[in-house]
């Protein structure tokens, strides 16, 4: 059974897509099987933006409502300005996880459609320049993404509320300089676990 939906804390998450602009090996659908917490994430197919917003409910239960599944939902851009365009609507808080790397991939600024339907944003940085990031993350265009994903951030502060600069807490990454970046384009920065 698809899951679309998805409740973890306060939150609830959103599931779109499987795919994404990354192929990290720590990915959790690479080491869980596709499992988080009891929810199988794998979608055979896509949902249209109907079926997530029948599966949310009522969006105001929660804290927020994340865009976080296996895949990066700003692949399918119509859908998440749909879904979050009809969170807003009834009253809920959006929030987008992704990898930085709409712009790239749609060849254009993604980010004033955003401007009104989401709340927060929180870009993956897991590398402090382009050699690391792209040994680190293997995103699909290569070194090229890191610079990529900074102009992203650069842009998000003009058409978003909240924007924050992500890490994972590896033992091999000095989590610190991507701290540093985020200060320096004045924006938040969280650290995150990993959860093995």
């Amino acid at each position: 059974m698809n899951v679309y939906a998805y409740p973890f804390k306060d939150s609830l998450y959103l599931n779109i897509t499987n795919r994404c602009f990354m192929a990290c090996p720590y990915c959790m659908k690479r080491k869980w099987k596709n499992k988080f917490h009891g929810s199988d994430l794998y979608l055979n197919a896509e949902p249209s933006a109907n079926e997530v917003i029948a599966a949310i409910g009522d969006p105001k239960k929660f804290n927020e409502i994340v865009f976080c599944g296996f895949g990066d939902c700003l692949i399918r851009l119509e859908e998440s300005k749909e879904i979050a365009r009809w969170i807003k609507q009834n009253g809920g808080k959006v929030r987008i996880n992704t990898a930085g790397l709409a712009n790239k991939f749609w060849g254009r600024n993604i980010l004033p459609e955003l401007s009104g339907l989401v709340d927060a944003i929180s870009i993956s940085l897991n590398g402090s320049n382009p050699k690391e990031h792209n040994e680190i993350n293997r995103p699909n265009f290569g070194e090229e993404s890191f610079d990529a994903i900074l102009d992203f951030v650069r842009k998000a502060k003009e058409c978003i509320p909240s924007v924050t600069i992500t890490a994972v807490d590896f033992d091999f990454l000095d989590t610190s300089k991507v701290e540093k970046i985020a200060q320096e384009l004045g924006v938040n920065f969280r650290l995150r676990k990993y959860e093995e």
